[in-house]
């Protein structure tokens, strides 16, 4: 007797549910939605390099490696991450605040461990924007060298931000900046 009693007062519960709270409306509103882009840089010398690209996370990061073809070569690491930096109420986040957040971020990530920055060199990308290039050693191994590299990062869009990582010497690391854009 006490089962069927217990369909009977979910069904009843239902039923109040329904008639008590108000009758749900559709929604309407507007999106931000992140699509195909073209981008275009240059590089010091084409035939010493193969440049690749994957697409991971659903799309929202994009890997451009850039490799030399030469045994002794270096190599190069772009990243594009896509975003959408709405915040609560539609408010933007502030884009260059978001950038050097992520170079503050990164740069105390090599401090912490034990690296150090060499130099730094200012460039302008394609929009006008300045972009620092972090010259940075970090330890290695007993009987090994230091690796050295060089860090960058700046918005292409409000959508579209590059981390660079470079292996390159400053003058190909430099020119990657200066010309990495979106095109239409």
């Amino acid at each position: 007797m006490k089962f069927k009693r217990i369909p009977l007062v979910l069904l009843c519960l239902a039923l109040f549910a329904i008639c008590i709270f108000p009758a749900c409306s559709a929604y309407e509103g507007s999106i931000s939605v992140i699509g195909n882009r073209n981008i275009s840089f240059d590089l010091i010398s084409e035939p010493d390099y193969a440049v690749s690209n994957n697409a991971s996370v659903a799309k929202s990061m994009q890997v451009i490696n850039v490799s030399s073809t030469k045994p002794d070569g270096k190599n190069a690491s772009i990243t594009i991450m896509s975003m959408n930096m709405f915040t609560f109420g539609s408010q933007i986040l502030n884009q260059s605040e978001f950038s050097g957040f992520m170079e503050n971020m990164f740069i105390g990530a090599m401090k912490l461990a034990n690296g150090r920055e060499l130099e730094s060199l200012v460039v302008r990308s394609p929009t006008g924007k300045n972009v620092t290039l972090h010259r940075i050693v970090m330890p290695s191994g007993i009987n090994q060298p230091a690796n050295e590299s060089i860090s960058a990062f700046w918005d292409l869009d409000e959508y579209n931000h590059v981390i660079l990582s470079s292996e390159m010497d400053l003058n190909a690391t430099s020119k990657i900046v200066e010309t990495l854009e979106i095109i239409p």
